[in-house]
This record gives C-alpha cells, sequence and structure tokens, in this order.
C-alpha cells in the first residue's frame, strides 16, 4: 500500500513512502487546498478559489487538467474524486494536520512529554505554505501562526509550568520574563 505524505510545513512537498514526488504548480495548489480544508469540497468552490479570474468552463477545464496531470506523476491516489467533491484522501499524512491536532491538544493542557517531542519539530518546521502568496493560503497561515505562537508559549510559560523534556532537552524558565529556551549542554 502506498503511503502518501503532505509537507505544508515550510516549503510544500509530497512523498511517496521516502520517494519525492514532483507535481506541476496546479497540482500543489489543488492538493494544498485540499490538504488545508480536511472535508469534501464541491469541485465548483475549489475552481473558484484556484483559478478566481477565470471564466467558470475555463476554470473547470483547469481543474481537470490538475487532477489528469497526477496521474503521470503517480500521485493519483492523493485525492477521492467524484462527480461533484473532492478531497485528500483519508490515508495521506499531511504535517501540518499533524501540527494542528497536537497544538489543540497541548492547548487543551496535554503536557504528555511523547506529545511535546512528536510537536517540537513540527513547530519548528517553519510558517504554512512559506513564500505562497494565494489568498485562501494566507488566512489559514495567519491562523496557524496564532496557534503556533500560543503552543510555543504554553511550552514557555505557565503558572504550574512542569519541566518538559523533548527532542531538544528540557526547556526551563529562566526568568520570568523571558521565554523557554533550551538548556545547553
Amino acid at each position: 500500500m502506498q503511503q502518501f505524505n503532505v509537507q505544508l510545513l515550510g516549503e510544500f512537498a509530497v512523498h511517496d513512502g521516502d520517494r519525492p514526488v514532483e507535481l506541476p504548480p496546479a497540482c500543489q495548489r489543488l492538493v494544498a487546498l485540499l490538504a488545508l480544508k480536511r472535508r469534501p469540497v464541491h469541485r465548483l468552490w475549489v475552481c473558484a478559489t484556484l483559478w478566481p479570474h477565470a471564466q467558470t468552463r475555463r476554470a473547470v477545464a483547469s481543474l481537470r487538467s490538475a487532477m489528469w496531470r497526477l496521474r503521470p506523476a503517480g500521485a493519483e491516489p492523493l485525492l477521492l474524486i467524484d462527480p461533484q467533491y473532492l478531497q485528500l484522501s483519508p490515508d495521506v499524512a499531511v504535517d501540518w494536520h499533524d501540527a494542528v491536532d497536537g497544538i489543540e491538544r497541548l492547548l487543551r493542557g496535554d503536557l504528555d512529554p511523547d506529545l511535546v517531542a512528536e510537536l517540537l519539530p513540527l513547530l519548528g518546521a517553519g510558517e504554512l505554505l512559506d513564500k505562497w502568496v494565494e489568498s485562501w493560503v494566507a488566512q489559514e497561515r495567519t491562523r496557524y501562526h496564532d496557534m503556533r505562537s500560543r503552543a510555543f508559549e504554553a511550552l514557555g510559560h505557565g503558572a504550574d509550568k512542569q519541566v518538559v523534556h523533548s527532542v531538544c532537552g528540557p526547556l526551563r524558565r529562566s526568568h520570568p520574563d523571558r521565554a523557554a529556551q533550551p538548556r545547553r549542554p
């Protein structure tokens, strides 16, 4: 069984197992949009979002072309397609999904060391779709940036802050007015 991974944090990337999958720009945008939505979305909404200045007929043709171009790249299994709706296949791993889910757990007060160890590399991976300028990315990027900032704050501050062990070593507060810093060996 193929295991696709989509990277939205920092630079966009798709991997089929360990093998990088090169996608044309329109395919990248389609996969990224569907990954950000996390649910089925109507084809016409996708067309209006990805090709906002194109006539509907042209946007629909562009969507069909992007979906077809996934096939030669071996990436067709990334999507679930029906006559009206599209979605990312549920067995595709997305780093941003893991980060958002982990941050939500952390912000609910879960300081499980395993969660923190999994979350720290994701928090350090960068902004959501860094350097992409599309408006549909900007909204999610702002929301993720706020979540990420609150997560860093939760890891570094708190009334009854415990020492959190991570892959970087314990995080400690050295001064009440400073954020947590990794302990240096």
